[in-house]
């Protein structure tokens, strides 16, 4: 059943898409439908049926006759007591039939099977078969790959009529009724048998299974009942053997696994593991066989015990492959002696910084060196927040290569000191943590494919070590405006940057990225402009270079403008005459435009509009200055000239440049009162009560805005505040300070004041040259120059008198 439910799942999900675009392929699904008969009218075309959890009490001989091509069919959880010998005589390429879940009386009256020889998959469990012996109509089905069956009795001869029968899989369900007969199994030839208890299972099944079958499976059948077994160690014949969703004391358990260590079980896997006693077991066998030991999705439900006694017989167990994932562990000890572990999973544990170490406080931390021969090392989905103290932890497993530490908490201060790694790692998976451009100072040196997607990277500082050998970089899902170059990763190969924020990404990268193979810039928010149009003949022209553009160009579309929003950067194309100066040129009298150049090139050597729109800004402040003085009942209460608004990411500037400039840092000109929260607000008062306080006390209000103002809930709060008294009080108290470029779409829908604001009125935009910065000061100070009442603002916390 397992099998046909997982199988049915896959078709109806992957197959029914493909039939959307290739209708090779027909699914009908009439389960829960309420039948009582198989329809009459299904289509000649039909491939997959379900026509599970009806009600239907017979297959007739005509139900199936109009489905020649019919392959997979679901007939569980029914009613069916009888079914036609005929039914599938016009059904001959049916492979996967599912009968279980009904009403089925005899295991020898199923002669319709001589219809359905090439059968691959048959579940007939759950039905009400009293005996296990099969009819000779099942030696027909030379084909069939997968056998589910369930019965009351089981005896000798009952699985005679397959026993020339090449299984793959046999699934057997039992209960603690069920009457088994001593080497009943051994008549079936598979791979591999599951044997899924009920209730419980008769130890005859149990021994009998291991005996003779090279992969066992065994399903909610307890470890303690299998002690039993694994203690007839000589007669296993098992290579493979799981244990699934069964539970254990910590005294059989060790029992199991070191009988096992001594038997032909080369894979041991435990999985959905309850361990309900933790009294002292036996410590773990020292013999070299089993090649891979697994648990996962295990828990242990005493509360008091010592977690060294079970840390100590995992890790040393003998074993090649070790893994314990999905377990809510919090530490693993360091093997006592040189392991021979060569793979080693802790994936989605509880782990954390301390994990293989040994010693306390007083001898102080010692590295382990008994895990030198792991090569893999999986340590993703855990607690891990310290990326030094981590590469101290791996530092002397001197065979590692590859190391996973995905979905965890790490990140990387320099101040933590310098990373120790292995020589020989040279797979690096680091996604999904809290990196930023400082993690390239603590790589290992030797890496050839580093994973670190899902971060926040914004930019690839000129200051790293070259990392000679890397070849694939996946910065997918980070923070990064333009593509990195390649000056620190000379020979690397493929560089994997979707999910950024590149806009109108250059193409100088090239220059430094010799060996670029693969490029990956998908899913990005293109602006499609005119500065974009180089980088849209990059699919064209590394062709000729022998660079891939990946997903081109199906998941390469525009952002921006509206007008190209959603299309292929493919498509995208503008006149020439909009990006070429030389063909507008063309278009224009010689004399015309011999003097737009003129002026042009004028105005621009001299900054000519820049000019001339900050003076024109400094006159209309000093005419509203002279014409619109503030009365004296406005300014009462009111004793700075204004309250700065920012985002904590821009402090340094607002307190290194505007602050300093408006206080009195030059001895010309009047300083004046500024308000700002990190000095300004009031110990003890909400949040809110400090905003509105600070803003009812000031004449005006500057915001200083940034990609990172519109992303701070506290920035959004001050400017409603700062709109609000600007409407009430009846007059214009807000300026609006441009850091840096901030685009319209940029700004979230909440922010639609601030939209508003910034298309209707005059903002100041902060130029980054010095000989600007004079005017852009002299017409900030005019806008807020105000005679304000003489009494001084309280500082550091102190109400007023």
């Amino acid at each position: 059943m397992d099998f046909t439910l997982w199988a049915l799942s896959i078709l109806l999900g992957s197959l029914a898409c493909s039939a959307s675009s290739d209708m090779s392929t027909i699914v009908v699904d009439l389960s829960s439908h309420h039948l009582s008969f198989v329809p009459d009218q299904l289509s000649p075309d039909t491939e997959i049926l379900d026509l599970s959890c009806n009600h239907i009490g017979a297959l007739r001989r005509e139900d199936f006759w109009q489905t020649p091509r019919l392959w997979f069919l679901n007939l569980s959880h029914n009613v069916i007591q009888s079914i036609d010998k005929e039914v599938f005589h016009s059904t001959q390429d049916l492979e996967i039939l599912d009968l279980s879940h009904n009403k089925l009386h005899s295991l020898l009256d199923q002669l319709y099977l001589r219809m359905t020889s090439n059968l691959r998959c048959l579940d007939l469990s759950f039905n009400k078969f009293v005996n296990m012996t099969l009819g000779f109509e099942f030696t027909n089905l030379e084909k069939l790959e997968d056998l589910e069956l369930s019965a009351e009795v089981i005896r000798n001869e009952d699985f005679a009529s397959i026993s020339m029968l090449h299984l793959n899989s046999f699934t057997l369900y039992v209960w603690d009724h069920t009457s088994y007969e001593s080497g009943s199994l051994t008549n079936v030839s598979s791979k591999k048998i599951i044997v899924s208890a009920q209730t419980d299972c008769d130890f005859a099944i149990l021994n009998d299974a291991v005996k003779s079958f090279s992969e066992v499976k065994l399903v909610g059948i307890t470890v303690d009942k299998f002690d039993i077994v694994a203690q007839q160690r000589e007669t296993i014949k098992a290579t493979h053997l799981d244990l699934t969703n069964t539970s254990a004391s910590w005294q059989h358990l060790t029992s199991v696994v070191n009988n096992l260590l001594y038997s032909s079980v080369k894979h041991l896997s435990v999985t959905g593991l309850t361990i309900y006693n933790m009294e002292t077991g036996s410590k773990v066998g020292k013999l070299w066989n089993m090649e891979s030991f697994t648990i996962r999705q295990a828990i242990v439900t005493v509360f008091l015990f010592s977690q060294e006694m079970l840390y100590d017989f995992i890790i040393n167990m003998p074993v090649q492959n070790l893994t314990v994932a999905q377990t809510p562990i919090i530490h693993m000890t360091c093997p006592k002696y040189p392991s021979k572990i060569r793979m080693l999973n802790l994936a989605d544990c509880a782990l954390s910084e301390k994990v293989f170490s040994r010693g306390g406080k007083r001898e102080g931390m010692i590295e382990c060196d008994t895990l030198q021969s792991v090569e893999i090392l999986v340590l993703k989905g855990n607690n891990f927040q310290d990326f030094k103290q981590l590469s101290s932890r791996v530092s002397l497993m001197s065979s590692l290569l590859s190391l996973d530490l995905s979905q965890n908490k790490l990140s990387y201060q320099s101040e933590q000191g310098d990373c120790v790694w292995p020589l020989n790692i040279v797979q690096l998976n680091l996604s999904s943590n809290s990196f930023d451009s400082l993690v390239f100072h603590c790589l290992p040196q030797n890496i050839t494919e580093l994973d670190l997607q899902n971060n926040d990277i914004t930019v690839m500082t000129t200051d790293i070590l070259k990392y000679e050998s890397l070849k694939i970089l996946d910065l997918t899902n980070n923070r990064f405006h333009n593509i990195p170059d390649c000056t620190a990763f000379p020979n690397l190969q493929t560089l994997l940057v979707s999910g950024n924020s590149l806009q109108s990404p250059s193409l100088d990268f090239l220059k430094t990225c010799p060996m670029l193979q693969n490029l990956d810039a998908s899913h990005n928010t293109f602006i499609c402009t005119c500065s974009l149009q180089e980088f849209t003949s990059i699919a064209g022209k590394t062709a000729a270079a022998q660079i891939k553009l990946l997903h081109w160009p199906r998941h390469y579309s525009c952002s921006y403008p509206e007008a190209w929003r959603g299309a292929l950067l493919k498509n995208f194309s503008l006149p020439a005459v909009s990006c070429s100066a030389g063909l507008l040129a063309t278009t224009i009298l010689v004399p015309a435009v011999a003097l737009v150049i003129a002026v042009a090139v004028l105005c621009r050597q001299l900054d000519g509009p820049w000019y001339m729109s900050m003076i024109c800004q400094w006159a209309r402040a000093k005419h509203r200055g002279a014409v619109n003085r503030d009365k004296p009942e406005d300014l009462q209460g009111v004793v700075f000239h204004a309250f700065v608004s920012y985002s904590q990411r821009n402090a340094e500037w607002v307190k290194g440049q505007l602050i300093p400039k408006l206080e009195g840092e030059e001895s010309t000109w009047r300083g004046l009162r500024v308000s700002y929260h990190e000095r300004d607000f009031i110990p003890g008062k909400t949040i809110v009560e400090n905003i509105l306080h600070c803003v009812e006390r000031s004449r005006r209000c500057i915001f200083v805005l940034s990609s990172d103002f519109v992303h701070s809930e506290w920035c959004h709060y001050e400017l409603c505040f700062a709109n609000h008294q600007r409407v009430a009080k009846g007059f214009d108290s807000v300026i609006l300070v441009l850091l840096e470029p901030l685009p319209l779409y940029m700004i979230p829908s909440k922010y639609y004041q601030l939209k508003d604001m910034m298309s209707r009125r005059t903002y100041l935009e902060w130029p980054h040259e010095r000989a600007k910065q004079v005017l852009f000061w002299a017409n900030l100070r005019a806008a807020l120059q105000a005679d304000l009442p003489t009494e001084s603002p309280q500082r550091d916390g102190q109400e007023e008198e």
